[in-house]
Order: structure tokens, then sequence, then C-alpha cells
């Protein structure tokens, strides 16, 4: 099953600028060189002024000895610099602040002439491309999603889970929507709706527009509905795919997927889709927007930089989370090395005879650096959340569990002090707790703490449905595991043990399906076996269940040992599979089949 994982936050040393840290090394390198050449010469002038005895006797000091506490107090502070250049981080702390994000609709041409293959593979993949990239430069906008053939359909409002967004792009398929054809109008509409929300804002609004310009209306329609955007203030910037000389719209078989013809028109014609430039040109003159051909060199980077370069939107107020920059303690740490080697050069450069007097001058510096540094450094200690995470690296569980207690007392609250509290709190065994507060965890926007809080919930209700004897909570709770585990997944997918547990999850579905209740009728039975296979429910469980922790599985095949990479990222293919074809069969439900004499 894997283990519940270490506790993370306070402990965790990361750098602002880690291509710096290299720094640390180099400037001490320099200074200890520069010091060594320093020493030298001076050692040679002092041979051409006469002997040591005499040179000492003079007041001059020792200036044939090498400077060895100079070396190491300058190089000393080289590598503190250095190290604060890095930007060292490490502890966490809560701020007010307020989310500021873009917010745009994604209108997606889904109809049955996006299948035509003038660009490679065909047009339908090649938008599918343009929606990820636009999704992954842009991790922390809102986005809506709009499809559309004859009708449009909102399939996503406005939200910052690019996970469910995906996973709509991956379902997309002419087959998803009731009517065939290609209504721009019906999109603009929709989307632009979509776009302006119900509250009234002074941010930009703005619609990405998808499609080979095909349209099955008259073309002054469709430049109504753009004349209705741009009087609602969204801009609507227009991406063209395909090319003007066209292409033939194949049909395939849903098997194999071979091409078994060609799309005709009613005179039995074979049908050639054509890009429409002008036509999407107009409608992104006429809203503000701009036009972009996609299989023009760098047109999906223009098209990024547009919207980057629209007016965000405030998002809601509240406490964010940060890491705590901890370069100023590196500089001080600099600045007391150095005030210690100017106070040695200062002392040593007075006349005296008295030769010990050095040493023991460079012992009182180099005890009061250390003082000073000891002083500075107790204004860093270490905190509540810090001291749990040693008890729970010590194997110390339930004094971690009040220590991270103590700390959301005193208000240190934050989604990986909720981590680190329900990891602690499985490692005891008080599970329902745990649960608790790994999906208060979840509330964070860190995709490392969101993989680990959901890989833990997906053991925590895979070990309670396999101690459940109820065969209804049982189902309920492999479902719950399921869906945690894909969504782990769906966050970092190259999880080898992730993908493990989600199959054993899945196989014990298979071995224990759900069992219908007494009194229950036949048509109340079919119906809660179509719940079940729509997707999982949100199990709970009990409080007894054992700990999700390494070999605590009952089947004899390791993960580490039985397993390899490449079989996981099979299952985790068929998985996704199962995923994308779940979506589309959902997508279709109660979806009624409009016969239109163009389809395409």
């Amino acid at each position: 099953m894997g283990s519940a994982g270490e506790p993370v936050g306070q402990g965790t040393v990361t750098f602002a600028r880690p291509d710096l840290l290299p720094l640390a090394l180099a400037l001490p390198a320099f200074v200890a060189l520069a010091i060594w050449g320093y020493a030298r010469r001076r050692r040679r002038v002092a041979r051409a002024l006469g002997e040591r005895d005499l040179i000492g006797r003079l007041g001059a000091g020792d200036l044939f000895a090498f400077p060895t506490a100079r070396l190491a107090l300058v190089c000393g502070a080289a590598a503190a610099l250095g190290a604060a250049a890095a930007g060292p981080r490490w502890g966490v702390r809560e701020r007010e602040g307020q989310t500021a994000s873009l917010s745009a609709v994604l209108a997606l041409d889904i109809s049955k002439s996006m299948l035509a293959e003038d660009v490679a593979p065909d047009r339908l993949e090649r938008e599918r491309l343009l929606a990820r990239r636009i999704l992954r430069e842009l991790p922390g906008d809102r986005f809506g999603m709009v499809v559309f053939a004859g009708r449009a359909y909102v399939l996503s409002p406005m939200t910052v889970d690019h996970s469910a967004l995906q996973l709509y792009l991956d379902a997309l398929d002419p087959e998803v929507v009731s009517q065939g054809g290609s209504s721009l109008a019906a999109a603009l509409a929709q989307a632009t709706d979509l776009a302006r929300g119900a509250e009234e804002t002074t941010a930009d609004r703005a619609v990405v527009l998808v499609t080979d310009g095909e349209a099955l209306e008259e073309e002054s329609n469709v430049l109504a509905a753009a004349e209705r955007a741009a009087q609602l203030g969204v801009v609507v910037h227009t991406v063209g795919i395909g090319t003007t000389r066209g292409s033939p719209i194949p049909e395939r078989n849903p098997r194999t997927g071979e091409i078994t013809g060609y799309k005709r028109d009613e005179t039995g014609e074979i049908v050639v889709s054509r890009l429409n430039e002008s036509l999407l040109r107009e409608i992104a003159s006429r809203t503000g927007g701009r036009y972009f051909n996609l299989d023009e060199a760098r047109a999906t980077e223009r098209l990024v930089g547009a919207l980057e370069g629209l007016q965000r939107t405030a998002g809601a107020s509240g406490r964010q989370v940060e890491m705590r920059e901890r370069f100023a303690l590196f500089v001080a740490i600099a600045l007391l090395l150095l005030a210690a080697d100017a106070l040695i050069a200062r002392r040593a450069a007075r006349p005296t005879t008295d030769r010990p007097r050095t040493t023991a001058t460079l012992g009182r510096a180099a005890n009061v650096a250390l003082v000073i540094m000891a002083l500075t450094l107790t204004g860093f200690g270490v905190g509540d959340v810090e001291r749990g995470n040693r008890l729970y690296r010590e194997g110390r569980y339930a004094e971690a569990v009040e220590a991270y207690r103590s700390a959301l007392r005193d208000g240190e609250d934050s989604p990986a002090l909720q981590y680190n509290l329900g990891t602690a709190l499985l490692r005891i065994g008080r599970y329902a707790e745990a649960e608790r507060h790994l999906q208060a965890s979840l509330d964070g926007v860190d995709p490392t703490l969101r993989h680990r809080s959901l890989y833990n919930l997906g053991n925590r209700y895979l070990e309670a449905a396999r101690a459940q004897a109820d065969p209804a909570a049982q189902s309920r709770l492999l479902d719950a595991a399921v869906e945690a585990y894909r969504r782990s997944l769906r966050v970092q997918p190259s999880d080898a043990e992730a993908k493990w547990n989600l199959e054993m999850a899945l196989r014990d579905q298979e071995d224990n399906p759900p069992q219908p209740q007494a009194g229950q009728n036949q048509d109340e039975q079919q119906q809660q076996q179509e719940d079940q296979e729509q997707g999982p429910g949100s199990g709970g469980g009990s409080a007894g269940s054992p700990p999700p922790s390494s070999g605590s599985s009952d089947r004899s095949d390791d993960p580490q040992a039985g397993m390899t990479e490449e079989q996981a990222d099979r299952i985790l293919s068929a998985v996704e599979q199962d995923e994308r074809q779940l979506t589309r069969e959902n997508l279709r439900k109660g979806q009624r089949r409009t016969p239109v004499l163009r389809d395409w």
C-alpha cells in the first residue's frame, strides 16, 4: 500500500534561485585564492624589509605568518552571501491576500468537419493540443468550456480545476452532441454568456473560439452574435484550424477506426471542408480580438500572450500560505564574520611587543562572533510545527499530534499543517479524525501536497473497505478509494504506487459487486447499478480500520518488487481510457439525436 508519507512544510528547505546556489562554493574559493595571493605577496615584501624578529620588534606584527583567521572568517562570509543569493526558504507563514486570475472561455468546435485530416493528425486533435497548451501555460487562471456543433453546450463553468477540463478534452468527440452541423452563432452566444457571468466586473472577459469557420447558418447571424459579444464587453479571439484548399471528411468504423469512406452531401458528392478565414477575421475584428491561424509559426505563443495581457479578476480575499524567506539570516552571519575580521585586523595593526596578544585577540573576537551568531539564531527558534515534524521522524507519532495541535491552537493553520496532523493521526489509528484533516489539506494549491493528501485518503478508504463487513459500506469505501487514487494520479501521473493501489481497488470492486438491498425491485436495483457505474461515491469509513502502512496489503504481490514501471503505466493508461469512455457516455446520455440535412 505504501507508507503514509513524511511531514511537509517547516522542515523542507527550498531556494528561490537554485541556479545561484553554486555561488556558495564559488565565492569562498575565489576569496581563498585572493587571500593566498595576498599572503604570498606580503611575505615577499617582509623578506625585503628585513629579518622576521626585527620586523616584529618594530611593531609590524608577524608578516610572515599565513592569515588563517582571516581565511576562515572571510571565506565563511562569502559562503553565507552565496547561500543568501540563492534565496533559502523554510518554514511557512500566513498572510492576508487576494488572488487575481484572468477569465476566459474555450469555445471548441467538435463538428464532424473537425475530423478532416488537412492538418496532421486531424483538426480535432490539433484543437485538443492547443487547449492543453493554453491550460498548461496559464495554470492558475479560470477557464470555462463550451463545445458546439449544430448546437452549443456548456461543458464546464468557470473554474481553476484544470484537471477536470483536461478530462473533458480527452472525451471530445462529434458523437457527444445531439445535432450535427456547425452553428457559430450558438457557440458565440453560449460562450459570451458564460464569459460575462452574473457579476459585474471591470476585468477583461474573453472567448477563444477554435474552429474551421464553416457555419451552417447565414453569416449575418454569426456577425450579429459577434456584435452582441462586443456590446457586452467580451473579446473574442478566433483560432482557425485547417487549410483553405480543404480536405474530405472521413467516416470511420467505430470499432476498428479504419476509414470506410468520406462524407457526402445530399447530391452524393464528397464533401470538402475548407477553412473560412475571412469570417473568423471579421468576428475577431468586431469584438476587438485577434485572429490566429494555427498553422502559422508561434501562433499558440502569440495567443497565450494575448490572454496574458488581459486585465485579471480579483478573487476572494483570504489567508495565503507561503514559505518564509531566510536570506536575511545568512546576510547577518556574513556581516558578523566580516566585522570579526575587521576587529582582528584593527587590533593586529596596533604597535605591540606582546606577541601572544594576537592569538588572544583572535580567540576573543571569535567568541564574540559566535555569541552574536547564537543570539541571532535564537530569533529563528524551532516552533511547534517543526517540533512535530522531528517527533514524527523519530516515530513518536502521539507526541507529534500534540505538537501539531498546539500549532493549530496558536492560529498557525495551513494546508501543510493539516496534512501533517492528518498523517500523524493515521499512524496512531485515529482514522476518522485523520480523514477530516487530510480533506482540509486539499484547500492548498501545492500540487505535491494535494497528491500526498489524496494518496493517503485512498489508502485510508481502501484499508477501511477491506476491514468492512457490510457490502454496501464496503462498496462506498471502494468507490471513494478509486476516486482518491484517480485524483492523485491526475496531479502526479508517474506515481507507481498510486497506480498499483488503484489497480488493487479496482480489482476489489470487481470481486465485490454492490449487493441489492432487501425490498428493492428490479428497476431500483438496475438504477443502483447504473449509478455505481457512473462514478464513485463519497465514502466515510470506520474509525477502527488498520493504518495504511507499508506491507499492510493482504496480497502477495508487492509494488516495489513485482511491478515494473511499464506495467504501472499500462494500468494507468487503461484506467484513463475507462475514464474518457465514461465521460463520453455521460455526455451522450440524455441527448436526443436531431436529424439535419447538413451534419458536418
